[in-house]
């Protein structure tokens, strides 16, 4: 049992370890990403994201049915209520299918702050999560 143990561990923080280099960069600050089959043709994608100085992030939509952003650690920023909202430690924000947002030129500046994201979005299996916008 220990040896399984010591081969799940060394598995574990070998993939943390050297996760920014096998994660393709959509999103400033993606740490890691899964996906899991929810059936019926939808997945859940799960992301970890970790930035500093970020004030927003290139301007996009997701398609399906919507993100949910919830802050580990440190401070973000989100317009989803219809205005600028910051939020800290253990905090969320919803962002609905669909909404176009990033890129905003009136995103407020968060000065020497980091954030610690985990970004929970459901889309259709084989479809885009993420739509970006030129």
């Amino acid at each position: 049992m220990k040896k399984i143990f010591n081969l799940f561990l060394i598995t574990f923080l070998s993939a943390n370890l050297f996760a920014d280099e096998s994660v393709e960069q959509s999103f400033p600050g993606l740490v890691s990403t899964e996906v899991f089959s929810m059936g019926n043709g939808m997945e859940m994608h799960i992301e970890r994201r970790k930035t500093c100085d970020q004030g927003t992030v290139p301007k996009h939509f997701h398609p399906a049915a919507g993100t949910l952003v919830y802050v580990l650690e440190g401070l973000s920023q989100s317009k989803s209520s219809g205005e600028w909202k910051t939020y800290s430690d253990n905090e969320y924000w919803f962002e609905r299918s669909d909404w176009v947002h990033g890129g905003e030129s009136d995103a407020p500046e968060l000065e020497d702050s980091c954030s610690d994201l985990l970004v929970i979005r459901v889309s259709e299996s084989g479809k885009e999560h993420t739509i970006f916008i030129d």
